[in-house]
């Protein structure tokens, strides 16, 4: 599949050689998007190819009738464009425009001509573990070799993808993203290392980090600030360096982040937590990078870019301009205060939230930007140990329409349930569009048409393929978002793994990983142009 997908790469390559005049790109304007464009910007400049770079947030029609009027002969869709093939053959190949399409999404409506060219992952089978940032590096990889520099850009995408998962007790990147993984380290982009997987490691003080972890979930500590104060000061680690700062994770001792690990475990083990020790995945540090090492929170860093409007600063991040180094610190203090605000209302509002058997649903209307609100969604989902619903929230755009943006745990996946196909059903239901991952999924729909959307997604969860017993699952969930070792469930995948025996799936999991993944893109493309 992947050598398939690579050889359709090399021939997309092809196409933006041959490309006419100045490159029109449009990419998506989250972090994914962000370092696609990043990725092809690099390229293209490599190329000696002129460019000019959009980001939008969604890809509509009216963005496309613009472009046919526009006097650009090639159009580049970056992490978008996928859904709309119908529209881009009917106002741009039927035009006389050159597009290349780049993007991981799920594939609606057709474009056939020979101006076309569509490199998509979906079209042979992967449906995950790649995000849009990682397609457009194989595009740039195949374009040259040289731009194996840029695979950095395409981990720290996937991450800002949501696309980290777990197989038993290793948790990171796993599939073709692991290709992509192997080509940052030999590139000396990207350092992997073991460590706690908590959120915060260079930007929150240690207690706040411990606080806002809900996954790991530590009982006593999440969601308690006095709680994580009073554990760091029995576990001996100080709170604040000599000059008064509060101290990060990266500021811990070695030996201090083994004693914090240990409490972790024995917290987890005294409040009977099922695997007690899953607390630890892959750390990815960023080796060229100055305002921040850290690929988790660089990934957020560009979200907040691009989602308060400064896609601009996001792309120079990634292109180690230092004069963004200073605009990206007050981007992010604005970012976390709209957020901040957002969940607050959200706090003062749960008792308004609409809660059925099978779903939680946050009506927000004009309260909550529509920009922040995945982000706000991410955190209630995963606002305690107890995530057995999924959680959908609602809130008006300013074309007049309603966003929805929704989230599951790891656990209900596992169980069955799928956001992307229930949302993006429900959605053409009402008219609307929606599309996304098994436990992200957004879409847009017609501002009259709430109560029919969520009637909709009711009965989708209520159907014979995605009725899931809460109560059940609630059981069969750890604090983590796992799915307990019971039973013989197989590894994830697409349904052909042999099954292993009960307890045995995680180890065998992690162990067809490591055998066929890590070696890197050179084994498809060689170490020169193929």
């Amino acid at each position: 599949e992947i050598s398939l997908l690579v050889s359709k790469a090399v021939k997309t390559a092809d196409s933006i050689r041959s490309a006419p005049g100045t490159i029109r790109i449009v990419s998506h304007y989250d972090a994914d998007g962000i370092t696609s464009a990043a990725i092809m910007a690099t390229a293209l400049f490599r190329e000696g190819k002129e460019f000019h770079i959009s980001l939008v947030k969604q890809l509509s029609e009216d963005i496309i009738k613009d472009l046919a009027d526009s006097p650009y002969k090639s159009i580049m869709f970056l992490d978008l464009g996928s859904g709309m093939l119908s529209h881009i053959q009917e106002h741009l190949l039927d035009r006389g425009k050159r597009v290349i399409v780049a993007d991981h999404h799920q594939v609606q409506g057709e474009a056939h001509s020979p101006n076309m060219s569509h490199l998509n992952p979906v079209n042979f089978g992967i449906t995950e573990n790649v995000s849009g940032s990682g397609t457009t590096y194989l595009l740039a990889r195949a374009l040259s070799p040289a731009n194996k520099d840029t695979a950095e850009f395409a981990i720290v995408g996937a991450i800002g993808d949501s696309q980290m998962g777990s197989i038993g007790p290793d948790w990171g990147l796993f599939g073709l993203n692991r290709e992509i993984l192997k080509d940052a380290e030999s590139a000396g982009k990207i350092r992997v290392e073991k460590g706690l997987r908590i959120w915060g490691r260079e930007s929150r003080p240690i207690h706040k980090a411990l606080e806002y972890s809900m996954d790991p979930y530590i009982p006593g500590i999440s969601g308690s600030e006095s709680g994580a104060v009073h554990f760091l000061q029995e576990t001996g680690i100080e709170l604040k360096k000599p000059d008064g700062s509060w101290r990060t994770l990266s500021d811990l001792s070695e030996k201090e982040k083994q004693t914090l690990a240990s409490g972790i475990i024995k917290e987890r083990i005294r409040n009977g937590e099922e695997n007690p020790d899953w607390i630890f995945g892959d750390v990815y540090e960023l080796l060229d990078k100055t305002y921040c090492r850290d690929a988790n929170e660089f990934a957020t860093l560009l979200n907040a870019s691009g989602k308060m409007k400064k896609g601009h600063v996001g792309i120079a991040l990634c292109m180690n301009d230092p004069k963004a180094d200073e605009e990206v610190k007050d981007l992010l203090k604005a970012y976390r205060r709209e957020i901040g605000k957002a969940l607050s209302w959200a706090n003062r509002h749960k008792k308004d939230m609409k809660i059925t058997e099978k779903a939680e649903y946050l009506i927000a209307g004009d309260s909550i930007d529509e920009h922040i609100i995945s982000n706000v969604v991410s955190i209630i989902s995963r606002s305690g140990p107890d995530t057995a619903k999924p959680v959908f929230a609602f809130v008006n755009t300013e074309e007049g329409n309603i966003k929805v943006s929704a989230r599951a745990s790891d656990g209900l996946v596992k169980a069955g349930l799928n956001l992307k196909e229930i949302v993006s059903a429900a959605a053409e239901a009402v008219n609307g569009e929606g599309g996304g991952h098994s436990g992200a999924a957004g879409a847009t729909i017609p501002g009259d048409s709430l109560d029919e959307f969520i009637s909709v997604i009711e009965n989708s969860l209520n159907g014979p393929e995605t009725n899931i017993n809460t109560e059940t699952e609630r059981d069969k969930i750890d604090s983590d978002g796992r799915e307990k070792n019971e039973g013989n469930r197989g590894t994830e995948g697409n349904g052909t793994e042999e099954r292993a025996a009960p307890g045995e799936e995680s180890k065998a999991g992690a162990e067809n990983q490591q055998k066929n993944e890590g070696k890197g893109l050179v084994r498809y493309l060689g170490s020169g142009n193929v």
